[in-house]
């Protein structure tokens, strides 16, 4: 039997990537990223090999949680005492100013850092393939797999961010909160403030779409291709549900129904391949406090106020229903409603 190309591509590209081309030894993590103490290539098979002596929970974590230099560092602020004098009040600024100064150039380092690694890490997808076949055929593990998204999307915003960082200096989060510009920010530069007005916003706009009342079950979309045949109703849920296109459209009135489908499909085989690969790197209780929250997130799930083993709960649902329902259905629920698995 004749081998397909892509087969013959994979088959030729593991015997020549027998040894781990990332090392920890050459690419270490910066001082605030202490916990993420293993090297960034991490697939199912040089974990194996490397680390076949951890213990089986850290080996699923080493797979499936991506390194902390993907994640925004630390932010350490001076607190407000009391009574004190406009001397102190200004170095109290002026601490408070230096801090997300620090906080910002350290964002940068390490999304310079993850660029420098971007490519070696490219070299170990087969050509032909994308990065989710490469996921699929274990060439890549989740890990892997995140780090190359996270990183390709922070190096767009670079650019602009840099401008307003220049200009703006210690004035930039007040500018990137009040002006609305979260979207410009590379993951690795997001303030906690930041990050929790946005989840904030989400859910909210999430419960208001609940609210109205006017999407139905999708369990007749049990396939990706079906995205494009939704009702009307639904995909403005499921795109307000992912935060698919901007709340501006809402306030405006008209709804961006035309690019809403594409974006919806590239979404679900987002959700598809990512739920793919938690069920085989051991499932969600592998996954970090973070990682938990940003996966929740990315499938419209609500994780303000919860514990960790709350959304883990959640998320391990998720992921036992998606064998005998669809995306879009679950998306279109709220998880009390979801079907007994």
């Amino acid at each position: 039997m004749l081998l397909s190309r892509q087969t013959f591509a994979l088959c030729v590209f593991r015997s020549r990537t027998s040894q781990n081309l990332l090392s920890p030894q050459n690419h270490k993590l910066p001082a605030f990223f202490a916990q993420a103490v293993y090297p960034y290539s991490t697939s199912s098979k040089s974990v194996t090999r490397e680390h076949k002596n951890l213990p089986p929970a850290q080996q699923a974590s080493l797979i499936l949680n991506p390194p902390a230099s993907t994640l925004p560092p630390p932010l350490s602020l001076p607190t407000l005492g009391t009574n004190l004098s406009a001397k102190e009040k200004l170095k109290f600024y002026y601490r408070t100013g230096r801090s997300y100064i620090t906080f910002y150039r350290t964002g940068i380092v390490a999304l310079w850092r993850n660029f420098k690694v971007l490519r070696q890490v490219r070299l170990r997808i087969p050509r032909g393939f994308s990065a989710e076949q490469a996921l699929r055929a274990g060439v890549l593990s989740r890990s892997d797999y995140h780090f190359l998204r996270r990183t390709r999307s922070d190096l767009f915003r670079i650019p602009f961010f840099a401008l307003v960082l220049t200009i703006c200096g210690e004035f930039t989060p007040l500018v990137v909160i009040f002006l609305g510009l979260s979207g410009v920010v590379p993951r690795t530069c997001r303030i906690p403030r930041q990050i929790d007005g946005a989840r904030e916003k989400a859910e909210a706009r999430r419960r208001k779409s609940f609210r109205d009342g006017t999407i139905s079950s999708a369990g007749e979309t049990q396939d990706i291709q079906n995205v494009r045949k939704l009702p009307r109703p639904v995909i403005l849920h499921v795109g307000r549900s992912l935060g698919l296109y901007s709340s501006l459209w809402d306030k405006i009135g008209v709804m961006p129904t035309l690019l809403l489908p594409r974006r919806i499909q590239k979404a679900v085989e987002r959700i598809d391949v990512d739920d793919f690969a938690i069920e085989k790197g051991g499932g969600a209780k592998y996954l970090s406090g973070e990682e938990l929250k940003l996966a929740a997130g990315e499938r419209g799930l609500d994780v303000i106020g919860k514990s960790r083993d709350e959304i883990g709960s959640v998320l391990g649902m998720w992921i036992g229903h998606r064998k005998r329902t669809s995306i879009v259905d679950l998306v279109c629920r709220r998880p009390s409603a979801w079907p007994r698995v």
